[in-house]
């Protein structure tokens, strides 16, 4: 891979191909000839009008679309970089050849460019580093000595792009006074950028093993809740249907929780209990099988099989609310774990409820990524008029149930000020 001057060595090394055929002993040269890098509308600027020569233009960068199509994720599912990302561009050049008309040198000069660029299709490592020692030793190019780009894991190729009058007259209308030299169009690629980024590379593999089984993976076909249909939330038994479920080592995966296997699980049903570490939110519900082991989880245990997923919503539980001097304190069944989104809505019992002073509502601060789960959050004690209010709370978009009480929603409450 190239480092960010990749770009600028591939027109250097282009440069110096027509340079060195400007050079060469074949008949019809033109004498004082000279190689340039500038846009097209320089080339009749006064010092450069009376001198012939080969103009080197990058008009376009676009993308490659072969090493595009095969390159493969290079962040992790937290955002990390697991290797350097790596650009592949095609790289678009307006070669424009430039001298007196009545002794042809336009066209002399172009059928030298052509026939070099034939010769030396492929900007191979040689070329590259005959570039940077013929032009890295001046000031405005003495960059080159930094480029990689003759490291590439792949040379940069040479190949005539075949530009319509239509194409090269959008082209020369970017420089509306300039008037037309005779141009050709050519492409390079592939230029791979990498980068600049410290990739986290995995350890090693420690020890391998091959598992073989006799079936394929779990199917997961239904999960249901005990009661059937009733909202799940922490302590709620779950109940999956499916098949192969049982492996040498089997586990529930419920988001980034496992919760233990209940006894008497069967190829065709497992139970388990949403505990307290399964945060509230939408998750996914997965069988697994590991490895064999004496162990429930040991470090060496790895999955062999996963069956698909199913979505599970567990719900959150203001267990109790209650209220002190400055602060009004709800505790929570899951806790709220780091980046989770909470807020907290409080509804007027004793009065109209469709008036907007009946409801309150507060957005809890996030709690940091290295901080412990919270069992229980606070809320201003001085933000909450006088009266009996319904206390909701909502994770990651899913709401806490209330309860009824002869019919009406009444709990879990609290009024202030405290009896």
């Amino acid at each position: 891979m190239s480092n960010s001057l990749a770009i600028a060595a591939s027109t250097s090394t282009l440069r110096y191909v027509l340079d060195t055929a400007l050079g060469s002993s074949l008949p019809g040269s033109v004498g004082g000839a000279q190689v340039t890098t500038l846009r097209p509308d320089r080339i009749g600027a006064d010092d450069l009008a009376r001198v012939p020569g080969i103009n080197v233009f990058l008009y376009l960068v676009t993308r490659n679309a072969a090493w595009h199509a095969r390159s493969l994720p290079h962040r992790g599912t937290d955002g990390a970089p697991s290797q350097r990302p790596v650009t592949a561009l095609d790289l678009h050049y307006l070669i424009t050849c430039y001298g007196q008309d009545s002794a042809l040198e336009a066209e002399r000069l172009l059928g030298r460019a052509i026939n070099a660029l034939a010769v030396n299709p492929v900007l191979g490592p040689s070329v590259v580093a005959a570039a940077v020692r013929a032009y890295g030793d001046a000031d405005e190019t003495a960059f080159l000595k930094h480029t990689d780009l003759a490291d590439q894991i792949e040379s940069v190729r040479l190949f005539p792009a075949a530009l319509s009058v239509d194409e090269l007259w959008k082209i020369w209308s970017v420089f509306p006074q300039t008037p037309y030299l005779l141009s050709i169009g050519y492409t390079a690629g592939v230029v791979l950028l990498t980068g600049e980024t410290a990739s986290r590379t995995p350890l090693p593999v420690a020890q391998r093993a091959i598992t073989v089984g006799a079936s394929g993976a779990p199917c997961l076909r239904s999960v249901v809740t005990d009661p059937p249909d009733s909202p799940v939330l922490s302590g709620t038994m779950l109940t999956l249907h499916g098949e192969r479920l049982l492996g040498p080592t089997t586990q529930v995966r419920i988001g980034p929780a496992r919760p233990a296997v209940r006894p008497g699980a069967t190829s065709t049903r497992l139970t388990v209990t949403v505990d307290a570490q399964v945060p509230a939110g939408m998750h996914a519900v997965q069988v697994l099988h590991l490895t064999p082991s004496a162990a429930p989880d040991p470090p060496s245990a790895r999955v062999t099989a996963a069956s698909n997923s199913l979505p599970v919503v567990v719900r959150p539980a203001v267990a109790e609310v209650t209220a002190g001097p400055t602060d009004i304190v709800l505790a929570l069944d899951p806790p709220l774990f780091p980046g989770q989104h909470a807020t907290v809505s409080l509804l007027r019992l004793d009065e109209d409820t469709h008036d907007a002073r009946g409801e309150l509502c507060f957005v809890l601060p996030p709690i940091g990524p290295d901080a412990p789960a919270q069992p229980s959050v606070t809320i201003p004690r001085a933000a909450v008029t006088d009266g009996r209010w319904l206390v909701r709370i909502q994770v990651d978009g899913v709401d806490s149930l209330p309860h009824r009480v002869d019919g009406v929603y009444q709990a879990p409450a609290i009024t202030l000020p405290v009896p």
